[in-house]
């Protein structure tokens, strides 16, 4: 079995997701998603990307996956690149459950708990306001997660209030103004409703350090990313300065980047995005990589259906699993524009994964008639001389190509 065909579809209704599907001669194809600077991504894997798919054997996934890390690694290996290098990684995973007519929990070892407890980010998409709500009415946003069966919430009130200056200080007023949404929700709700803080990496060190301390009041259980992931160190501070776990991070990549914050003990929570940090693959040793350091790890999940359905695979297998990640503002509203179904959020919790082989879901037959798709395909390699700029082997001149 080889690799015959790269395809993408890039949305501009949907304008951060980009969906791929792999082809081989044997018509079995595997489905891939990553997000954020789809064009990019998109442009990347029809150019250097395809040129090293095309023509491999999909079953061998490790090799496809070093391969394309030693050749992004030439020129630096974070963002665009393992975006795409996700999306495939999990498409090749769609392939090998659907030849080994398994689905993709069953492949990475099988279950190690029959409910995946999930949360809910407080994103407003499409006609969902939960971000404002967050901001003008907390209390009611946590009375519809309460009475959905949601008992644990992600907001962020402090972004908007960085940019006054610039994340450097932050006055009274406006800790105070970021603290309220948590207040009023703890005030209507005690212990029935669970918080967590997104920080977006807005932060300076000892600013973060003062929001946290002003937080635990509320006994949040986790505070994530209220510093930019630039240094182990600055991260290690944060979490010695605060009693409030702190999660880390999905702005890492790859193992290397996790095993470096967990000796220098930065977080409490590992969290990883299979769409942006390697895919199954590399999800899958972060998550292992974590439990032996006795942590507790939880998917990011920000993204589209695709990631979604991955995520709740992953959290199936995993047995240091934390919770789930999920937003209803994206799985109550196109969700099932893009896919035939997907894992559903019922009183809390995802109650079972996908039983079909691989992903165990597929596009929507009316995904293909969309008028907003942006679609690519590649079915040949270049040729010698045709632009190739990466040299994977080390053998020879890679200036010459």
């Amino acid at each position: 079995m080889i690799i015959t065909k790269l395809e993408s579809f890039q949305l501009t209704e949907h304008p951060r997701e980009l969906i791929i599907q792999i082809h081989t001669d044997e018509g079995i194809v595997g489905l891939g998603e990553t997000n954020a600077k789809p064009g990019a991504v998109q442009e990347l894997l029809h150019g250097m990307g395809a040129d090293l798919l095309l023509g491999q054997d999909p079953q061998n996934i490790e090799l496809i996956w070093s391969n394309f890390y030693t050749a992004f690694n030439h020129h630096g290996c974070s963002g665009t690149e393992m975006r795409a290098l996700s999306a495939i990684d999990i498409a090749l995973w769609d392939i090998k459950g659907k030849i080994s007519n398994q689905p993709l929990y069953q492949l990475l070892g099988g279950r190690s708990r029959e409910k995946v407890k999930v949360y809910n980010t407080c994103v407003g998409y499409q006609n969902n306001n939960d971000r404002d709500l967050f901001i003008d009415d907390p209390t009611m946003l946590a009375e519809e997660l309460l009475e959905s069966g949601i008992d644990v919430m992600k907001i962020w009130p402090f972004d908007e209030l960085s940019s006054k200056f610039q994340g450097q200080y932050i006055s009274k007023d406006l800790l105070k103004k970021g603290v309220e949404p948590f207040r009023k929700i703890k005030e209507a709700f005690g212990d029935k409703m669970q918080l967590a803080l997104e920080g977006h990496g807005r932060w300076n060190v000892p600013t973060a350090i003062q929001i946290a301390r002003e937080l635990e009041a509320y006994d949040l259980l986790w505070i994530e990313d209220l510093i930019p992931i630039h240094n182990m160190d600055n991260l290690a501070a944060l979490r010695n300065g605060t009693t409030i776990p702190v999660g880390a991070s999905e702005r890492l990549f790859t193992r290397n980047d996790y095993h470096q914050m967990l000796e220098k003990r930065g977080g409490d929570i590992v969290i990883a995005d299979p769409a942006w940090t390697g895919g199954v693959s590399e999800v899958k040793k972060i998550a292992s990589l974590a439990e032996i350091y006795g942590l507790p790890f939880a998917p990011h999940n920000c993204g589209g259906p695709i990631l979604h359905t991955v995520n709740a695979h992953l959290c199936f297998n995993i047995p240091n699993l934390w919770m789930m990640e999920t937003v209803r503002a994206f799985y109550d509203t196109y969700y099932g524009e893009i896919l035939n179904k997907f894992p559903r959020v019922e009183n809390g919790f995802i109650r079972n994964p996908p039983a079909s082989p691989g992903l165990g879901v597929e596009l929507s037959p009316d995904f293909y008639q969309r008028d907003d798709i942006i679609h690519r395909v590649t079915t040949s390699r270049k040729g010698e001389g045709e632009g190739k700029v990466y040299n994977i082997s080390g053998v020879g001149d890679p200036w010459r190509r």
